[in-house]
């Protein structure tokens, strides 16, 4: 009589149930907890807003059901398809008249039932426990069930994808956890090794975002939310699209696994990879892994020690990179000595690792020198730097005017020209902090460092930075050709100051008090503030534009120098401005400004704070403040600021 083959046995699907019960029962367990037993212990506060929003804050970003999902689709993987990694057992089972096809399906099919049935029948619990507390929100818990399940799909799927590769049941989840952040990770450590051998080099921003694709434990955290609604408050889940992808991926790495399946050699079992053309990029997948990781590590541990230099780090590369292919190849034959026959492969890996690094460090692609076109740049940014007062000018620079543009550009070119010495100085300096003591017993900055990183948005769309580190001293800033002494010209041009400040602030934004803060009352050896009457607003706002378009006021300094601290004061100004909302009643209420301190409305509604620190050079604002009796303005003249 003949036998029949079957593609699918409803026998052994009953065995791994039985088998593997604690698998999906704890994943049951935990599930039960968190939802209906969860939803029933908040029954004497559960209301509508409760029932939209309990099961949807299991489901946004790095949330419950990722966790599960991730960590059980592993272990029901590992379950069902442990057959393959022992010699017996897969060779009794595929001795059954079964086809491949049949047992891939069969036991795919049980690690699958392990976690989507124990997600309906929570899913009816906690439909039944919301009944029983009064209010049901059946679209939330179904949206739970909904991508649940398809986290549960894709990472299931994924886990049986990388079953197929291997034949050691270790390595089955240490290929899932390895695959699941290993792009991240190398792309970020790439990053790191660029940095060393570009000069200038910050990041590559669509790397770093095309590798979180390859990561879909963190997509999926970053991609998905649960929150309430800008529009009505309401509850909702942000990231369906997404996760419905992830779940079509996932069935697509369910086919691929079959293909593999049935094409897998049955012998290889206990093998740490059983496909063939894999065993290659295996081998200079880890040479690769270990030379980057390992070798940025060993460098950043002896960085005190060695030479910085990339040379130095490649050197680390290389003595990991050989270990790592060395290590590969024992565990792709399963023994020790392996030298012999892998030498030449390791050789090899080397040079091109060496080759790459090498391309970097000369620049090949003629990253370093570049600098964009003036007529192509539409804006510019700078932000990185560390200087003062601490005020409200000491944020990012920002500007699209094309004097400012070239001005920077010119900066960065110079920079450039520049590269030796401050690759030379950035790899024998210490510490760049340099202070003395004066004759008057003050601590003086006579020498520093500054990071300036150089952002330009071009008219195509696209985006070029750079970084760049240089040392700023007391005799650079005497000089008009140094880089301090540009940077510094850069910051201190009258239109950059203005925008500094007042570059966020719009037309229909309206002045409604002024402060004077930390002013000193040697009556009473303390320190406090004054809001300015309101008959003084107008002329000191005028007075503080004429000091900047002077430069008598705003000047922004790289050091705490002598020259700082003589200048600028301990007193600042807080210049507050309301957002009108548009109608006319705000606009009448803007007016009636009290005698002393801003408006009611000014408090009650949209409202943002301008910082100036007073400066001695500032002519015209003083003259303005000087005869306002109650601001002790006498003493701000003499005071000298060492910590503003």
């Amino acid at each position: 009589m003949r036998s029949g083959t079957s593609y699918f046995n409803m026998t052994l699907l009953g065995k791994n149930l039985a088998r593997f019960w604690p698998i999906w029962g704890l994943y049951t367990l935990i599930w039960v907890v968190l939802m209906p037993v969860g939803i029933l212990i908040q029954k004497t506060y559960w209301t509508d807003y409760e029932a939209r929003s309990y099961p949807l804050q299991h489901i946004g970003g790095g949330s419950t059901a990722l966790a599960l999902a991730f960590v059980f689709g592993i272990l029901a993987a590992m379950a069902v398809f442990s057959y393959l990694y022992s010699a017996r057992s897969v060779g009794m089972l595929h001795a059954l008249p079964m086809r491949r096809e049949g047992l891939f399906l069969t036991n795919y099919l049980s690690g699958l039932v392990f976690l989507i049935v124990p997600n309906f029948l929570v899913f009816l619990l906690a439909l039944a426990a919301e009944a029983l507390n009064g209010a049901v929100v059946f679209s939330s818990l179904f949206t739970w069930l909904v991508v649940t399940s398809m986290l549960c799909l894709f990472f299931y799927s994924f886990a049986v994808f990388c079953a197929m590769f291997t034949g050691h049941i270790l390595a089955l989840p240490a290929f899932y956890l390895i695959l699941s952040f290993v792009v991240p990770a190398v792309t970020y450590l790439l990053e790191t090794i660029a940095r060393q051998f570009l000069f200038g080099f910050t990041g590559a921003v669509w790397m770093e975002e095309a590798s979180e694709w390859f990561s879909p434990a963190l997509k999926l955290t970053h991609g998905t939310a649960s929150g309430p609604s800008a529009a009505d408050g309401n509850y909702q889940f942000h990231g369906l699209g997404l996760v419905t992808l992830y779940a079509l991926i996932g069935l697509a790495l369910a086919v691929v696994a079959l293909i593999l399946y049935r094409r897998r050699q049955l012998e290889r079992a206990g093998d740490v990879i059983t496909v063939g053309w894999m065993r290659p990029v295996f081998r200079y997948g880890v040479s690769l892994c270990a030379a980057v990781a390992l070798g940025t590590f060993f460098y950043s541990i002896f960085y005190a020690l060695l030479p910085t230099s990339p040379w130095v780090l490649l050197g680390w590369m290389v003595l990991w990179g050989a270990v790592g292919c060395f290590i590969a190849e024992m565990l792709l034959r399963k023994r020790f000595w392996v030298f012999k026959t892998s030498w030449k492969g390791c050789v090899v890996f080397l040079l091109c690792l060496c080759a790459g690094m090498g391309a970097l460090e000369l620049d090949l692609m003629g990253f370093e020198n570049a600098v964009p076109d003036a007529s192509q740049v539409e804006s510019v940014r700078i932000y990185g730097l560390d200087t003062t007062p601490r005020d409200g000018g000491d944020s990012p620079l920002f500007s699209d005017d094309p004097e400012v543009i070239q001005d920077v550009l010119d900066l960065h070119t110079a920079i450039t020209q520049q590269k030796a010495a401050l690759e030379d100085w950035q790899s024998q300096s210490g510490s760049s902090e340099v202070w003395t003591t004066d004759a008057d017993g003050v601590d003086i900055q006579e020498g520093t460092s500054e990071s300036i990183i150089l952002t330009y948005s071009i008219k195509d769309g696209s985006v070029m930075q750079r970084k760049y580190v240089f040392p700023v001293t007391s005799a650079d800033l005497t000089d008009s050709t140094t880089l301090s002494a540009r940077l510094s010209a850069l910051l201190n041009r009258p239109d950059v100051v203005y925008d500094s400040y007042f570059g966020n602030v719009e037309p229909e934004d309206q002045l409604v008090s002024v402060a004077i803060v930390n002013l000193y009352n040697p009556q009473e050896d303390t320190y406090g503030f004054e809001y300015l009457p309101s008959e003084l607003l107008e002329p000191l706002m005028e007075a503080i534009q004429t000091d900047i378009a002077e430069g008598n006021l705003g000047r922004r300094y790289l050091l705490e120098d002598r020259n700082r601290m003589d200048n600028c004061c301990y007193a600042d100004l807080e210049l507050t401005y309301r957002v009108p909302l548009g109608s006319t009643s705000n606009t009448a209420n803007t007016v009636a400004v009290q005698e002393y301190g801003p408006t009611g409305s000014a408090v009650q509604e949209d409202t943002y704070t301008i910082t100036i620190t007073l400066q001695k050079s500032a002519l015209h604002t003083l003259e303005v403040l000087k005869d306002y009796p109650n601001a002790f303005l006498s003493q701000v003249e003499v005071q000298q600021a060492d910590n503003n």
